[in-house]
């Protein structure tokens, strides 16, 4: 049989790849093609498989079973722990391209307790095995690796982030169809809530589900819009009865709708005219609800991040403004109250933009600048330190000399006397 995957990836890469986390993990590493026969093989198997498989199991019969794990995998769509028909444990990992199966990579087998008796004894009744063979697997058995349950999780979640790269188109397919089948998921919650209540206006509820998601999405917060809109399709699907056009011509709506608040929060009109035309030019193709319901979440998505990030750049203007006017007005009194009016934001915003983007609080910057000039002037000039306190802003010598020694860790008289301790 062909090696199916060579066209996507090399066999010698793979080889390398697979010897390696074999010897990282200690265990070993079968990959199989979509039939569950063997490809390759990176490291030894144990010798509890071999018995089993020479003198128990069938010719075949534990590559099914790892088939079976394989499979479950890829519906999945990541790497699933799963026990095989010898009470073992095996990770599954798919690789796959166009939901098809190329190969299967399987890590094990392995155990998550101290082995004991019952495991033999299950099997010596389930394949009524003799006496010698059961003795010959518990001598075995002995020697198997043991891996705690919580390290397995992580050991799974490792072969993930290792092998994803193998397929990078393939993984992106995936976490489009996981994305997909939650949003339905929601949806069809959704349509079981209306199903149970009694219906509300139509027209009004549409308006009013609408005016909440565009509220979401002015304020870019993504999680809540998505919750939103996935209630709004769920109610248009109900309430219209899954008609093709309704929900089309709603989600071309709400996509115009979507694309004046990005211009009215300062977008370039000539910039989302034309995204917005691409959207619905998009829209016009799609011939199911299910792909216009995930189109339109993804326009949610991309009008938050759009606005997300004009976000982070007014906030960085705003912090980068708001530390200039320190910088040339720390001799004088400084409020919050001030600098908020000064880079045209509320107080309380200006406040959480300091610690969010610089780790202080507004009024520990202030100290900060003030206490790194006052150094500078207590090592260059012989100015006394009440001078040199209300040059760098403070009224007060005492709460000077507290402030300055709170920050640097000694009083202003001692780091003039001494070394320079900056």
């Amino acid at each position: 049989m062909a090696f199916a995957i060579d066209s996507m990836i090399s066999r010698e890469k793979l080889t390398e790849m697979l010897s390696v986390l074999s010897c990282c993990l200690e265990l070993p590493i079968h990959l199989l093609d979509e039939k569950g026969a063997s490809l390759l093989d990176a490291g030894s198997s144990t010798s509890y498989c071999k018995v089993l498989k020479q003198k128990v199991f069938r010719s075949g019969e534990c590559e099914q079973e790892h088939l079976k794990g394989g499979i479950r995998a890829a519906e999945l769509g990541e790497s699933y722990i799963f026990t095989c028909h010898a009470n073992m444990n095996h990770i599954a990992y798919p690789l796959l391209y166009r939901d098809a199966i190329l190969g299967i990579i399987i890590v094990g087998p392995f155990l998550m307790d101290e082995p004991d008796s019952t495991l033999i004894t299950d099997l010596s009744r389930q394949y009524n095995l003799p006496a010698d063979v059961c003795l010959s697997l518990y001598d075995e058995l002995k020697g198997m690796r043991v891996i705690a349950p919580s390290r397995v999780s992580q050991i799974s979640k490792l072969i993930s982030f290792i092998l994803e790269p193998l397929m990078p188109s393939e993984r992106l397919l995936l976490l489009e169809k996981q994305k997909k089948l939650y949003q339905q998921s929601r949806i069809n919650e959704s349509i079981q809530m209306y199903k149970g209540e009694a219906a509300p206006d139509k027209k009004q509820f549409i308006y009013q589900k609408e005016q909440e998601l565009l509220h979401k999405v002015k304020l870019a917060d993504l999680s809540a819009a998505k919750a939103i809109l996935n209630e709004l399709l769920g109610y248009v699907l109900f309430t219209d009865g899954g008609k093709l056009e309704s929900v089309k011509s709603h989600a071309v709506e709400l996509t115009t709708l979507l694309s004046r608040i990005a211009i009215d929060d300062g977008a370039d009109i000539g910039l989302i005219y034309e995204v917005t035309q691409n959207y619905l030019l998009q829209l016009n193709t799609l011939d199911s609800y299910e792909s216009i319901c995930f189109q339109l979440q993804e326009i949610v998505e991309s009008f938050v991040a759009s606005i997300s990030e004009r976000k982070a750049v007014s906030r960085n203007a705003a912090i980068k403004e708001a530390v200039n006017y320190i910088s040339t007005h720390y001799t004088q009194p400084l409020t919050l109250r001030q600098i908020a009016e000064v880079v045209g934001l509320s107080a309380s915003y200006v406040s959480a933009l300091f610690i969010q983007k610089l780790g202080l609080g507004f009024r520990e910057y202030v100290n900060h600048v003030r206490i790194e000039e006052a150094k500078r002037l207590l090592t260059s000039t012989q100015y006394p330190l009440s001078q040199i306190g209300m040059a760098v802003g403070f009224s007060d010598q005492s709460y000077f000399s507290k402030v300055f020694k709170k920050t640097v860790g000694i009083s202003p008289n001692q780091y003039r006397q001494g070394p320079n301790q900056d």
